[in-house]
C-alpha cells in the first residue's frame, strides 16, 4: 500500500505513462467534477448522462463514487499519472448471464491527457490485470460509432471487431451503431 494525500491505495498495475490504483476518498472530488465536464461526456453515451444528471440532482448519493471494492480482481481502478494525478477510470461489469465473460470500459476525463497514449496504455494494463487475476474466458468492449478513438484503441491493444448493431441510438439528428469488440483469453495469451 502506498499513501497519496495521506490516504492509502494499492497499485494494481503500472506502465510507462500511467498506473492503475484503487480508489481513495479524495477521488470523490475528481469524480464529481468529471461528471460535469470533459470531452469524455460527449462520447460515452451522452444521452444517458443527461438522464443521469437529472437523477443526481434529485439524489446527492448518486454523485458519490463508491470507494469500497474488495473484489478480486477489482471492478474499477483509477487511472493516474506517476505523480498520482487522477485522469479517469477503467471498469469491468457483467458476468451474470455469461459467468466467464466481462465487459470493460475506460474514461479519460482530463482533456489535457487525450491523444497522448494514456488511454491506450491504461486499457492495456487493465486487460492484462483482469486476465492475469481471473479465469475469465473473454473480455468485451462496446462503444458507439461516434467514438472512432475508442475503436482504434480497442484494435490497437488486440480486440477483434465482432460486429455492430446498426442504428441503435438516435442522437443529435443521426442514427448511431453500437460497435462490439472482444478478446479471448487465448488471444491475450498469444499477444
Amino acid at each position: 500500500m502506498l499513501e497519496g494525500n495521506e490516504q492509502e491505495y494499492e497499485i494494481l498495475s503500472e506502465g510507462d505513462l500511467v498506473m492503475l490504483r484503487t480508489r481513495v476518498e479524495a477521488d470523490r472530488d475528481h469524480y464529481r467534477r468529471w461528471q460535469k465536464q470533459g470531452e469524455w461526456r460527449l462520447l460515452d453515451a451522452p444521452w444517458a448522462q443527461r438522464v443521469s444528471e437529472e437523477k443526481q440532482n434529485q439524489d446527492d448519493r448518486k454523485k458519490r463514487m463508491n470507494i469500497q471494492d474488495d473484489s478480486v480482481p477489482r471492478k474499477l481502478a483509477i487511472i493516474t499519472t506517476f505523480e498520482n494525478k487522477p485522469l479517469g477510470w477503467v471498469n469491468r461489469y457483467g458476468g451474470k448471464i455469461n459467468p466467464l465473460v466481462w465487459f470493460i470500459g475506460i474514461d479519460i476525463c482530463e482533456d489535457d491527457y487525450l491523444n497522448f497514449g494514456y488511454g491506450t496504455e491504461a486499457l492495456n494494463l487493465w486487460v492484462n490485470y483482469l486476465f492475469a487475476n481471473s479465469q475469465y474466458h473473454k473480455l468485451c468492449l462496446d462503444t458507439w460509432s461516434l467514438n472512432p478513438r475508442m475503436m482504434r484503441v480497442a484494435e490497437k491493444i488486440g480486440f477483434i471487431f465482432e460486429g455492430c448493431q446498426r442504428h441503435m441510438q438516435f442522437w443529435q439528428g443521426e442514427w448511431l451503431d453500437l460497435m462490439h469488440y472482444g478478446m479471448l483469453r487465448e488471444e491475450w495469451e498469444n499477444k
